[in-house]
């Protein structure tokens, strides 16, 4: 029974494992004081779960979700001298504004 118990622990951390999802969002300020308030809502299946913001002249962050998930960025300021990218599971740039 342990080693069914440990059989079936290990197939379930598998399973979630492979269906994670990594994003890096990447943020600069051209004046390097910050996006004064602006800052990008992440959404993951119409829930609002992070609000990410640059400090300085550049700031990263990441979210992980499960594949399958429906992931939001919505940028919400000011964009004249602001430039956020995004990456998905770290290598591949998703796009750049």
């Amino acid at each position: 029974m342990k080693n069914f118990i440990l059989l079936l622990t290990a197939f379930l951390f598998s399973l979630f494992i492979s269906g994670q999802c990594h994003y890096v969002i990447e943020m600069q300020d051209s004046y390097g004081d910050g996006w004064n308030g602006a800052y990008i809502d992440v959404s993951i299946n119409g829930t609002t779960v992070a609000n990410m913001t640059c400090s300085g002249f550049a700031s990263i962050d990441s979210i992980e979700t499960l594949s399958g998930d429906v992931v939001e960025f919505t940028f919400n300021g000011n964009s004249e001298k602001l430039l956020y990218s995004f990456y998905f599971n770290t290598y591949n740039r998703l796009n750049s504004y």
